[in-house]
Protein backbone atom coordinates (compact mmCIF):
# COMPACT_ATOMS: atom_id res chain seq x y z
CA UNK A 1 0.00 0.00 0.00
CA UNK A 2 1.38 3.57 -0.67
CA UNK A 3 0.53 5.11 2.36
CA UNK A 4 2.74 2.56 4.62
CA UNK A 5 -0.25 1.31 6.46
CA UNK A 6 -0.40 -2.26 7.03
CA UNK A 7 -3.76 -2.63 7.87
CA UNK A 8 -6.41 -0.15 7.03
CA UNK A 9 -7.56 2.54 9.45
CA UNK A 10 -11.65 0.80 10.08
CA UNK A 11 -9.29 -2.48 11.76
CA UNK A 12 -8.24 -0.24 14.68
CA UNK A 13 -11.78 0.86 15.55
CA UNK A 14 -13.17 -3.00 15.06
CA UNK A 15 -10.20 -4.10 17.35
CA UNK A 16 -11.06 -1.63 19.77
CA UNK A 17 -14.68 -2.73 19.68
CA UNK A 18 -13.48 -5.67 20.55
CA UNK A 19 -11.11 -4.94 23.02
CA UNK A 20 -13.82 -2.99 24.87
CA UNK A 21 -16.29 -5.54 24.56
CA UNK A 22 -14.29 -8.23 26.23
CA UNK A 23 -12.62 -5.98 28.57
CA UNK A 24 -16.13 -5.09 29.81
CA UNK A 25 -17.49 -8.73 30.13
CA UNK A 26 -14.80 -10.18 31.88
CA UNK A 27 -14.51 -6.82 34.25
CA UNK A 28 -18.07 -6.95 34.84
CA UNK A 29 -17.27 -11.06 35.78
CA UNK A 30 -14.32 -10.31 38.05
CA UNK A 31 -16.08 -7.36 40.11
CA UNK A 32 -19.20 -9.64 40.15
CA UNK A 33 -16.64 -12.69 41.82
CA UNK A 34 -15.01 -10.60 44.09
CA UNK A 35 -18.40 -9.25 45.76
CA UNK A 36 -19.29 -12.93 45.97
CA UNK A 37 -16.19 -13.81 47.19
CA UNK A 38 -16.27 -11.15 50.22
CA UNK A 39 -19.23 -12.34 50.86
CA UNK A 40 -19.76 -14.79 54.30
CA UNK A 41 -21.35 -17.88 53.54
CA UNK A 42 -23.78 -17.21 56.26
CA UNK A 43 -25.36 -14.31 53.58
CA UNK A 44 -26.14 -16.42 51.15
CA UNK A 45 -28.17 -17.72 49.37
CA UNK A 46 -29.93 -14.42 48.51
CA UNK A 47 -32.87 -14.02 46.72
CA UNK A 48 -33.48 -11.34 44.31
CA UNK A 49 -36.39 -12.67 42.63
CA UNK A 50 -37.89 -14.97 44.97
CA UNK A 51 -36.42 -17.89 44.60
CA UNK A 52 -36.42 -17.84 40.69
CA UNK A 53 -33.29 -16.42 40.66
CA UNK A 54 -30.53 -16.17 43.58
CA UNK A 55 -27.15 -15.68 44.30
CA UNK A 56 -25.13 -18.46 45.97
CA UNK A 57 -21.85 -19.62 46.17
CA UNK A 58 -20.88 -22.36 43.92
CA UNK A 59 -17.04 -24.04 42.77
CA UNK A 60 -17.00 -25.75 39.67
CA UNK A 61 -13.57 -27.65 39.29
CA UNK A 62 -14.57 -28.91 35.89
CA UNK A 63 -15.48 -27.37 32.56
CA UNK A 64 -19.36 -26.28 31.39
CA UNK A 65 -22.20 -27.37 33.18
CA UNK A 66 -19.47 -29.00 35.52
CA UNK A 67 -18.25 -31.42 32.93
CA UNK A 68 -14.88 -32.93 33.27
CA UNK A 69 -14.35 -32.47 37.10
CA UNK A 70 -10.60 -31.49 37.81
CA UNK A 71 -9.22 -30.45 34.59
CA UNK A 72 -8.49 -26.85 35.38
CA UNK A 73 -5.36 -26.66 34.16
CA UNK A 74 -6.08 -28.13 30.83
CA UNK A 75 -9.12 -25.91 30.88
CA UNK A 76 -6.91 -23.10 31.22
CA UNK A 77 -4.37 -24.28 28.67
CA UNK A 78 -7.51 -24.71 25.98
CA UNK A 79 -9.43 -21.05 27.26
CA UNK A 80 -5.98 -19.56 25.97
CA UNK A 81 -5.99 -21.11 22.70
CA UNK A 82 -9.79 -20.17 22.13
CA UNK A 83 -9.15 -16.52 22.77
CA UNK A 84 -6.49 -16.80 20.38
CA UNK A 85 -8.32 -18.34 17.72
CA UNK A 86 -11.75 -15.76 18.29
CA UNK A 87 -9.16 -12.74 17.42
CA UNK A 88 -7.41 -14.87 14.63
CA UNK A 89 -11.13 -15.24 13.18
CA UNK A 90 -11.87 -12.10 13.67
CA UNK A 91 -9.09 -10.79 12.18
CA UNK A 92 -10.22 -12.42 9.17
CA UNK A 93 -13.47 -10.91 8.79
CA UNK A 94 -13.82 -7.98 6.40
CA UNK A 95 -15.92 -5.11 7.61
CA UNK A 96 -15.84 -1.55 7.46
CA UNK A 97 -16.80 -1.08 11.03
CA UNK A 98 -17.88 -3.06 14.22
CA UNK A 99 -20.20 -6.16 13.44
CA UNK A 100 -22.76 -8.50 14.88
CA UNK A 101 -19.15 -10.68 14.64
CA UNK A 102 -17.40 -8.37 16.58
CA UNK A 103 -19.71 -8.20 19.48
CA UNK A 104 -20.02 -12.13 19.44
CA UNK A 105 -15.92 -12.65 19.76
CA UNK A 106 -15.66 -10.34 22.22
CA UNK A 107 -18.37 -11.41 24.57
CA UNK A 108 -17.25 -14.93 23.69
CA UNK A 109 -13.09 -13.74 24.57
CA UNK A 110 -14.58 -11.49 27.91
CA UNK A 111 -15.88 -14.34 29.21
CA UNK A 112 -13.04 -16.71 28.53
CA UNK A 113 -10.58 -14.36 29.73
CA UNK A 114 -12.91 -14.34 32.76
CA UNK A 115 -13.13 -17.78 33.81
CA UNK A 116 -9.45 -17.73 32.93
CA UNK A 117 -8.51 -15.89 35.58
CA UNK A 118 -10.42 -17.62 38.11
CA UNK A 119 -8.92 -21.32 36.50
CA UNK A 120 -5.19 -19.27 37.37
CA UNK A 121 -5.98 -18.36 40.84
CA UNK A 122 -8.25 -20.36 42.46
CA UNK A 123 -8.29 -23.84 40.55
CA UNK A 124 -12.04 -23.75 39.72
CA UNK A 125 -14.16 -21.20 38.67
CA UNK A 126 -16.72 -19.26 41.02
CA UNK A 127 -19.83 -19.54 40.14
CA UNK A 128 -22.98 -17.53 41.91
CA UNK A 129 -26.05 -17.16 39.67
CA UNK A 130 -28.51 -19.77 40.07
CA UNK A 131 -31.80 -19.98 38.22
CA UNK A 132 -34.98 -21.92 38.40
CA UNK A 133 -38.52 -22.64 40.17
CA UNK A 134 -38.30 -25.07 43.21
CA UNK A 135 -36.64 -27.62 43.18
CA UNK A 136 -36.28 -27.38 39.47
CA UNK A 137 -32.92 -25.52 39.31
CA UNK A 138 -30.60 -25.06 36.29
CA UNK A 139 -26.49 -25.36 36.46
CA UNK A 140 -25.32 -22.46 38.14
CA UNK A 141 -23.48 -19.66 36.51
CA UNK A 142 -21.45 -16.43 36.23
CA UNK A 143 -21.21 -13.23 33.93
CA UNK A 144 -18.31 -14.68 32.29
CA UNK A 145 -20.59 -17.71 31.81
CA UNK A 146 -23.26 -15.81 30.07
CA UNK A 147 -21.13 -13.33 28.05
CA UNK A 148 -20.17 -16.55 26.32
CA UNK A 149 -23.75 -17.89 25.97
CA UNK A 150 -24.08 -14.51 24.57
CA UNK A 151 -21.63 -14.47 22.01
CA UNK A 152 -22.30 -18.09 20.89
CA UNK A 153 -26.02 -16.95 20.49
CA UNK A 154 -25.08 -13.83 18.26
CA UNK A 155 -22.84 -16.07 15.79
CA UNK A 156 -25.61 -18.37 15.49
CA UNK A 157 -27.92 -15.45 14.78
CA UNK A 158 -24.65 -13.82 12.51
CA UNK A 159 -25.06 -17.22 10.54
CA UNK A 160 -28.52 -17.87 10.30
CA UNK A 161 -30.52 -15.06 10.09
CA UNK A 162 -31.08 -12.67 6.87
CA UNK A 163 -29.29 -9.61 6.60
CA UNK A 164 -32.29 -7.43 6.04
CA UNK A 165 -33.06 -8.87 9.87
CA UNK A 166 -29.68 -7.34 11.39
CA UNK A 167 -29.81 -4.64 8.88
CA UNK A 168 -27.80 -2.18 11.06
CA UNK A 169 -25.17 -3.79 12.45
CA UNK A 170 -24.33 -6.49 10.05
CA UNK A 171 -24.30 -3.53 7.26
CA UNK A 172 -20.58 -2.79 7.53
CA UNK A 173 -19.27 -6.40 6.68
CA UNK A 174 -18.43 -6.41 3.05
CA UNK A 175 -19.73 -9.22 0.86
Amino acid sequence: RRDGLRHPPYRMSRRLGLFAIALSTAGADRLSKQVIDGMSPEALPVDLLGTWIRIVYGENHGGLFGLAQGSAPFLAALSVGVIALLVFVHERERASRVTLMTIAIGALAGGAIGNLVDRLQYGYVLDFIDIGIGNLRFWTFNLADAGITTGILLLLADAILPARILPSIRAGRAR
